[in-house]
């Protein structure tokens, strides 16, 4: 029997430009571009307890030199200075005129020629009387990641917000329980993520959680925070398309080694073997031709008997 997976798509498509506006806090020569800076986390419109301590990541680049520092702000009160990547900052909320109300937090980067260039400003929301609320992200795997089957992947989780500890933090995949892990240390700018593996995954849908247990273990955004991932014998990742517009997307098969068809289909009545593989590993990537169109088309992957 063959076995086949089918991915959808519509070829009409919308490109958005973006753009930020990032001052310089002195005037870069024409041979001197100001470095670029952007807070990763936290977000826009978050909110924390007064007296929680947050990791504030910002990453930064400079197109014709190198990063000297990275400044972090609350408001106008510098928070921090961090002169090696990761350039993250621990700072702890606390009370800015009103029991409720909000802080604008940004990063300054600093070139090796002293020119500056400052981050958009995101705002949080703090409030006061309630008990601090540590925030767990999962890092890895992506939500909806699509693996062969039987998996083999790294399960990550990075504290972001916390009163002081970093754990014990408990992963789990579905209701089972894979790992408790206490790194054991102080919560700062620099602690890593927390990892485990998670092995022999068989084929369906799993929803991948997290617990933290420091504290007393209930009180804890992370109890949000789901990720769900797909294992399969043949499947594909959700498609992109290429700066020059043609569609791409990554085939993941658990038949390294055997010959496997790309086709496409106007009317999923007639298809058309576009392109055959045959995978070195459980992963390869296709990219189609043609660049994108204003019809309809649709893709499937198979594996012949």
């Amino acid at each position: 029997m063959k076995k086949f997976a089918r991915l959808t798509t519509v070829w009409s498509l919308t490109l958005l430009a973006t753009s930020s506006w990032r001052p310089a806090y002195a005037q870069a020569g024409e041979s001197n571009r100001p470095p670029e800076v952007s807070i990763l986390w936290p977000q826009r419109g978050d909110a924390f307890s007064v007296s929680t301590l947050i990791k504030i990541k910002a990453t930064a680049s400079d197109p014709d030199g190198s990063i000297a520092e990275v400044r972090f702000f609350a408001g106008t009160n510098l928070v921090g200075v961090v002169t090696n990547p990761p350039y993250n900052a621990i700072w702890e909320v606390n009370v800015h005129g009103s029991l409720i109300g909000t802080w604008n937090l940004k990063a300054v980067a600093v070139d090796n020629h002293g020119v500056a260039g400052e981050s958009i400003p995101v705002t949080v929301f703090y409030y006061a009387g309630g008990p601090p609320r540590p925030v767990l992200q999962i890092n890895s795997p992506i939500n909806w990641a699509v693996f062969s089957s039987p998996a083999t992947f790294d399960f990550s989780a990075e504290l972001l917000a916390s009163t002081g500890d970093t754990g014990p933090v408990e992963f789990f995949v579905g209701t089972n329980s894979v790992a408790l892990i206490d790194p054991g240390a102080a919560f700062s700018a620099t602690t890593p993520p927390i990892s485990t593996t998670v092995s022999n995954l068989l084929e369906g849908e799993h929803t991948l959680t997290l617990r933290y247990r420091g504290l007393d273990g209930t009180i804890c955004t992370c109890a949000l925070i789901t990720n769900t991932v797909r294992v399969v014998k043949l499947g594909v990742q959700l498609p992109s398309v290429t700066p020059d517009g043609r569609l791409q997307f990554e085939v993941v098969t658990s038949f390294p080694g055997k010959e496997t068809i790309i086709q496409s289909s106007e009317n999923l009545l007639d298809w058309l073997s576009i392109s055959t593989n045959q995978p070195s590993s459980n992963t390869f990537t296709f990219t189609e031709p043609s660049p994108a169109t204003n019809f309809q088309r649709f893709y499937r992957v198979l594996v012949p008997p």
